[in-house]
């Protein structure tokens, strides 16, 4: 049997739910708790395809541009690797595709609500005992006071499901489990683990593309990607890191020159031989002189 692809590549991810609309629903609804009377019948997705060249980019975010037929519109993304600027990114993302929907000669009161739903496999929030964070517009001081509902982050760290999946505390755990271990589970596994019909569907669309093998290909590719960006970033860290310590104790060095010559000025030794001392250019003991005059 073909090996089942894991749907956290994020190449997969957006393969898996633009191929199919109804199971992209279902995931909206299921984790973004929606009542009955709210529930998501269809969306648009907005970005379906994926170019060959993107796949081997750096940096490129394979995200999901959708939208319900109320008109709200979702970003919803797989993040793999953990990176510095990962809230900042996500903020212009949501920014973005709120003001797009701004068009030439149309008021502000023709705006939608713009909700983020992205799925990290790493924990954003370590020192949080939770799995799950929405992100609203509020006041500080009165939480319960919303400054307007059209701007919403979901964020779902699905190394803490396994914990939470002990509690049933969210109606979207099996998605998220789903995630986890589909690509681990034998068939008939999977098909007893889950309630949701609609997750088995989206097993079986994921065994039908992990049986292509440009598909498989493409996945591969991505994930290669993404290692190397991942190693190319620890390097650029490195060598930061590296530069930063070679900066610090060229300055530590300076500054020691520096206290030197003026325990030297203080006794009144030649400049120039302070200089060759202490390796300081003349000029600058010049300057460290003058202000010592200046302060008595």
């Amino acid at each position: 049997m073909t090996k089942i692809l894991s749907p956290k590549n994020d190449y997969v991810f957006k393969k898996l739910f633009t191929q199919d609309h109804e199971i992209l629903a279902d995931l909206i609804n299921s984790v973004l708790e929606l009542p009955e009377n709210e529930k998501i019948c269809s969306v648009t997705v907005r970005n379906p395809v994926i170019l060959a060249e993107d796949i081997s980019k750096k940096f490129i975010i394979l995200d999901i541009h959708a939208a319900d037929e109320s008109g709200r519109e979702y970003d919803i993304e797989m993040q793999v690797r953990k990176f510095e600027t990962y809230p900042e990114r996500a903020l212009y993302y949501l920014c973005r595709i709120y003001a797009a929907q701004l068009k030439s000669g149309k008021d502000y009161s023709g705006l939608n609500p713009v909700i983020g739903i992205h799925f990290l496999d790493y924990e954003l929030f370590p020192d949080n005992d939770d799995f799950y964070f929405n992100f609203m517009l509020r006041d500080i001081r009165y939480p319960d006071l919303k400054l307007t509902d059209d701007f919403n982050l979901h964020i779902f760290e699905l190394p803490g499901v396994e914990a939470a999946l002990k509690k049933k505390t969210h109606p979207g755990l099996e998605w998220l489990y789903f995630f986890n271990h589909v690509h681990e589970e034998e068939e008939d596994v999977m098909q007893k683990q889950y309630n949701n019909p609609m997750i088995t569907k989206a097993y079986d669309i994921l065994k039908t593309l992990s049986t292509d093998e440009e598909i498989r290909h493409r996945a591969k590719v991505r994930e290669e990607s993404m290692i190397n960006e991942a190693i190319f970033m620890a390097g650029e860290r490195k060598k930061g890191k590296e530069e930063g310590i070679k900066v610090g104790r060229k300055k530590g060095r300076k500054e020691q020159a520096e206290n030197t010559a003026r325990k030297m000025l203080a006794r009144n030794m030649n400049i120039e031989d302070i200089a060759e001392f202490t390796g300081l250019d003349v000029k600058d003991i010049q300057k460290l002189n003058q202000d010592i005059e200046g302060k008595t």
